[in-house]
Order: C-alpha cells, then structure tokens, then sequence
C-alpha cells in the first residue's frame, strides 16, 4: 500500500483515522486468504461488527511511503474474535494494532459464535497469541499456541 495525500494532515503524516481503514484491508484481504471473501460472510447473514480497536502508534507514516499490512487472528472467545495487525514500510514495523469484532446474525441482531472455518483456521496454526497485550515484534513472538476458547 502507499500513503496517499487524503490520508495525510496539514504536516504530511498519516491520519490516525486512515490506520483503521488499513487495518481493514488487512483483515479483508486474511480472510479472503481463508477462503471466506468478507462478502461471502455478510451475504450469509452475518457481519462481523468492530467492538473494540487499540493502536500503538511507533513511527509515522508520511505522505507517498510504501507500506505492508500484516493481519492474523489472535484469539478467539464464544461470539468475538481478535485480529493484530502490523504496519510495516522499509525501516520496520510503523504500526501495531488490535480489533476485537462479535459476530452477529444481521436479522435478528443478535451474537452468534464465531464459524467454525475461522475456529479451525487458527487451531491449524501455532503462531498466534493470546489477545490481553499488544503483538510484540515478529522476531519476539512466542511460540504459543493461539488462545482459542470456542
């Protein structure tokens, strides 16, 4: 991706508003790496509404930068699951980041528990986390296995 002049303030830098937007191409772009594009999921009668955003801000990110969106599913609980992202560009990570969504039956509004796709997609892997602190930097990730209590 790359910063372009509409996101950026008066100074050049990026909006803090423009990360969440970022963050969710990153999100979209995961799930549809699933298998599950996001509008599959909401033409099924679901949406997966933002309860919850945390940003830690390291670095800014300028006006015509390139940057990466790193995004993976950090944990999982009954109706809600997390997604960290990193925002990277030539000198590293820029960016760090959560969003916690439930998961809600569009006519009934009501939360109903996350898929099973998604449950099985991080129980497949063993590089997420539990979701109680911001990611650390790649190279300091442990090895635990994802905090999925579905």
């Amino acid at each position: 991706m790359r910063v372009r002049f509409s996101e950026t303030d008066a100074m050049g830098v990026a909006n803090n508003g423009a990360y969440l937007a970022w963050f969710e191409v990153g999100r979209i772009e995961y799930l549809r790496e699933l298998g599950h594009s996001y509008a599959d999921v909401h033409s099924g009668g679901m949406d997966m509404v933002v309860v919850e955003a945390h940003i830690s801000y390291l670095r800014p990110l300028t006006f015509d930068t390139t940057f990466t969106i790193e995004c993976e599913c950090v944990g999982i609980r009954g109706a809600t699951f997390t997604f960290g992202y990193e925002l990277r560009d030539a000198e590293g990570v820029c960016t760090r980041g959560e969003t916690r969504h439930a998961c809600v039956d569009r006519a009934r509004m009501r939360a109903v528990r996350v898929p099973e796709w998604l449950v099985q997609a991080v129980r497949e892997t063993d590089r997420y986390e539990p979701v109680s602190q911001l990611r650390p930097p790649s190279s300091e990730r442990s090895s635990r296995p994802p905090d999925v209590d579905a």
